[in-house]
């Protein structure tokens, strides 16, 4: 069969398709992108994509190369003898890093440039060859127009009470001034790297525990600009917490902000508004506020659970694949000395949902980073949720300590998770006046229906709290069984009244006898409602 040409007019792409003889499974197309600036504020567009293994290439605006019109804002490249049936996802970057630099290679080793499609808050485009060398998809990034450039002064502030290792410290103690540790603030604008102290460097405000930077930043008004805290430990820092915590783990220094679930901090420049400054206010390292710190030495237990049911359509397997938490908090876990990426087993519970205590040990902060995922046993993988850098990559929860325990800290249950998959990942409003509030809120409302709690902790020795709520005062019966089925204790055998509940099983037997390590049920009944629950005896 002899090559046949055809055209395809898709929106603004034109496509020549060369196809080989059918016989083939492969056809080679040439592709038009484009990137429409309606400002034609943009100096240097470049393109990069799985096309080309991300590597930048030269768009062009100048009438030639494949461009139309020279100088009128439509930046385009040709890309030949693409490889189909295939998709590729592609964006498009300016050069201007927006700290006064441009970047050539664009790789991080000259900066990064201004990622377009952060711009207009859309994900990377994608676009397919089909069997036949059609293509669809999108092929085309429009960017409104953004103004003219504004320079301003941004002065970013970072509380490091909890994290400073001096006289009279209760926080972590891992940063030193007198060791030469730096705190820095690392974002686009500075190409994420600290190759200019002065861009980058924080300095102490005498009298406080704040660190500031004020530094001119170039860039679009309305264009978010993406930053993190930065944590620069000096060679004497890392040896003092090798011998105590053993090997620091790479790039620790980064911070994951729990307000943003772990994503990159961002701020907007804004329009010219006569002062030439944005001021973003005092933030945490890790958002972590003075006083949000369990103190040293208090063992805490953390209770998880999740529902795994959205899992199921993406090939979840309760008969047969394993469900953990894995914490993402890098300073907790290399502090707690449970190693990086540290994922925790979770236990089936009877309605399906999975738990997971985990026992901590004061100093440790308030907040929890933290995602779901489960070992695939079909394919041998392990499948998480979230990820990425962006808002949500991250759940983040917050314990509180104790208003009517002379705010005192406590074993903790943080609510019931669902699983997601795709980020963003639910985040717990951030708010430090909240650090201690009243546990017992949930004791005292008024409910319409039967709840039995997971019991906590689990797995536990040799005590555990089991809660309930009944709507009415009824008569109630709680037994634990083993798992043949056999009466180890009747709990509760009496009327109950309105509201909440809770008993304490201490491993004994109705003998009075400490049972064995093993899984245990325990069962409510009251008037129709009954529930069963499965818990862990570990010994």
């Amino acid at each position: 069969m002899e090559n046949t040409r055809s055209f395809f007019l898709i929106i603004i792409l034109t496509v020549y398709n060369i196809m080989a003889d059918m016989t083939f499974a492969q056809t080679y197309s040439t592709v038009v992108l484009r990137v429409i600036d309606q400002g034609n504020g943009f100096n240097d567009i470049r393109f990069k994509g799985e096309f080309s293994n991300w590597a930048v290439v030269e768009g062009y605006d100048d009438g030639l190369n494949g461009d139309t019109i020279a100088y009128d804002g439509v930046w385009t490249i040709v890309l030949d003898s693409l490889i189909g049936p295939s998709s590729y996802e592609w964006g498009a970057i300016d050069t201007d890093n927006g700290n006064g630099t441009v970047c050539d290679a664009c790789d991080g080793s000259d900066g990064w440039g201004t990622w377009l499609l952060d711009i207009i808050g859309e994900p990377n485009q994608e676009f397919s060859i089909g069997d036949d060398g059609q293509i669809s998809g999108s092929t085309s990034i429009t960017i409104p127009s953004q103004g003219g450039e504004v320079t301003k002064t941004v002065l970013f502030s970072v509380d490091m009470t909890e994290w400073l290792d001096e006289e009279d410290a209760t926080g972590l103690k891992v940063f030193s001034v007198s060791r030469g540790d730096q705190m820095q603030v690392r974002g686009g604008f500075n190409a994420w790297s600290c190759d200019d102290l002065a861009n980058c460097r924080m300095t102490r405000t005498p009298g406080t525990n704040i660190f500031t930077l004020a530094t001119s930043i170039t860039g679009f008004p309305d264009t978010e600009m993406e930053y993190k805290y930065y944590l620069e430990l000096d060679s004497l820092s890392i040896e003092i917490l090798n011998d105590q915590y053993g090997e620091l783990y790479d790039g620790i220094g980064w911070e994951d902000s729990p307000q943003f679930g772990g994503g990159n901090r961002k701020f907007m420049l804004g329009p010219e508004d006569g002062t030439g400054l944005v001021d973003l206010g005092i933030e945490g390292y890790y958002d972590l506020p003075a006083g949000g710190i369990i103190p040293d030495g208090q063992n805490i237990t953390v209770s998880f659970t999740s529902n795994m049911e959205d899992a199921l359509s993406q090939g979840f397997n309760p008969d047969e694949d394993t469900v953990y938490v894995s914490i993402q908090d890098r300073w907790l876990t290399y502090l707690q000395g449970l190693g990086d990426g540290y994922k925790a087993i979770a236990s089936e519970n009877v309605d399906g949902t999975y738990s997971v205590n985990l026992s901590f040990v004061g100093p440790f902060p308030w907040h929890m980073l933290y995602t779901w995922g489960y070992y695939d046993t079909s394919i041998g993988t392990y499948i998480q949720e979230g990820g990425g850098f962006l808002f949500g990559r991250s759940r983040a929860r917050y314990q509180h300590a104790n208003e009517d325990n002379n705010c005192e800290w406590g074993d903790y249950i943080f609510p019931i998770d669902y699983w997601q998959f795709e980020p963003p990942l639910f985040v717990e409003e951030y708010n430090p006046e909240l650090i201690c509030i009243s546990l017992d809120i949930d004791k005292d409302i008024t409910i319409d229906s039967f709840v039995l709690k997971n019991n906590y902790p689990n797995p536990f020795n040799p005590y555990t709290k089991i809660e309930y709520f009944l709507p009415v005062a009824i008569d109630v019966e709680l037994i634990i069984y083993d798992m043949l089925g056999n009466v180890i204790k009747h709990l509760v055998r009496e009327r109950k009244t309105v509201g909440y509940q809770s008993v304490i099983w201490d491993s004994k037997n109705s003998r009075g006898l400490t049972v064995s390590t093993g899984v245990y049920l325990y069962s409510i009944k009251a008037g129709n409602f009954s529930q069963t629950r499965k818990m862990v005896l570990l010994k």
